[in-house]
């Protein structure tokens, strides 16, 4: 058995180029990617792999995390523990050792690559859209977030609220999930050429992190898992995020990687869904989005918009605001720059500030609906 486990070793570290080489021929035509992956393979290895875990009454991603943690904790035990028995000897070891990790994560790598990484090069979802992006002026900017501030005062009514009079879900997470399931539903009876887009989304059921409070330390709302095709969301988070971030997550589930059009598309999603709760969290992760850009152009504009949110989203705003300060620490700012190098790592060049580009998407389909007037 010795005699052929480093040759095999050396076989599984020989998938690294092969991802690498997927990912070159991914990036130099999206529209065989497309083809191919995203509405070829992609398409149907992750409904085989979400009708598996989908009835799962709990995430098996977040298990397969714990025990990949604590994996790496007893490897690194069991190096350290055998170099300080073999003492100088230990070099072999120690290579033997570092080749069989790094084999591990080869697979791993080509795992992730060919069962979902690729679809960061696929079409933009411009492409199905029939929107178009251009310049718009902070005059077009202030009228969309004002639009959506007009919406959220609008949709805050009926809802329900704790003691301190903050936002509160009126359903549990299955409920939720089931509507945000049936926000893509909805979204493809709408719109029948996207039937082979989100068909993946409107199937799947996303599901609570049972430490989810970890989550928060680790300022993350919300994670998609390729390797078991769920979609996890933190709910130790304030309400107003939870169901925003469902139909964020969901997005993923279908190929949807890049973070402004997962955005987009929860937005859509929640707006479609029906569910009052799912539409008010939804505008109101829109219009953070859009006020966050406008604010960087525009302080007084922004002003503007902010005086004319009534008490009750005001509050709300405030009280995920004090939440996420509450949950700052130095672990939560490594974990945000771990996640912008991943973005960049996966075509996203602006990082976590890729998440404002959402914006351009929304205005875009304001003057779609006013007839392409500003």
């Amino acid at each position: 058995m010795k005699k052929y486990s480093f040759p095999l070793r050396l076989i599984l570290l020989g998938l690294t180029p092969v991802s690498l080489l997927l990912i070159l021929l991914a990036k130099g035509s999206a529209a065989l990617t497309e083809q191919y992956f995203s509405l070829g393979f992609y398409r149907y290895w992750s409904a085989f792999l979400s009708r598996l875990t989908s009835p799962l009454p709990f995430s098996l991603a977040e298990v397969l995390v714990i025990l990949s943690g604590i994996s790496v904790l007893v490897f690194l035990i069991f190096l350290v523990r055998g170099c300080l028995v073999r003492g100088r000897s230990c070099l072999p070891f120690l290579r033997r050792q570092l080749l069989s990790a790094g084999s591990v994560l080869s697979v791993v790598f080509f795992l992730f690559t060919i069962s979902s990484g690729l679809n960061y090069y696929r079409q933009p979802f411009l492409f199905y859209s029939g929107l178009e992006i251009r310049p718009s002026t902070v005059s077009e900017l202030e009228a969309l977030c004002s639009d959506l501030a007009s919406q959220a005062n609008q949709l805050r009514q009926g809802r329900g609220q704790d003691a301190r009079g903050v936002f509160s879900l009126s359903q549990p997470f299955d409920e939720l999930a089931q509507a945000g399931a049936q926000g893509y539903a909805s979204l493809m009876e709408e719109n029948p050429e996207w039937a082979e887009l989100f068909s993946v989304s409107a199937a799947t059921r996303a599901k609570p992190v049972f430490f989810s409070e970890a989550m928060s330390y680790m300022q993350i709302v919300g994670v998609f898992f390729p390797f078991t095709m769920e979609a996890n969301v933190n709910v130790h988070t304030s309400d107003i995020n939870i169901p925003f971030f469902i139909c964020h997550e969901l997005a993923h589930i279908s190929g949807m990687m890049r973070e402004d059009e997962a955005n987009y598309l929860g937005y859509l999603a929640c707006m479609a869904s029906g569910d009052p709760d799912l539409a008010y969290s939804g505008t109101v992760g829109a219009l953070i989005h859009a006020s966050n850009a406008l604010y960087s152009y525009d302080t007084e504009a922004h002003a503007r918009v902010m005086a004319s949110l009534e008490e009750g989203v005001l509050r709300d705003l405030q009280a995920d605001s004090d939440y996420y300060y509450a949950h700052r620490t130095r672990f939560g700012e490594f974990s945000e720059s771990v996640n912008d190098a991943y973005l960049r790592a996966n075509s996203q060049p602006d990082g976590v500030a890729s998440y404002g580009r959402m914006v351009d998407l929304l205005l875009a389909r304001r003057r779609a609906l006013l007839g392409n007037q500003p």
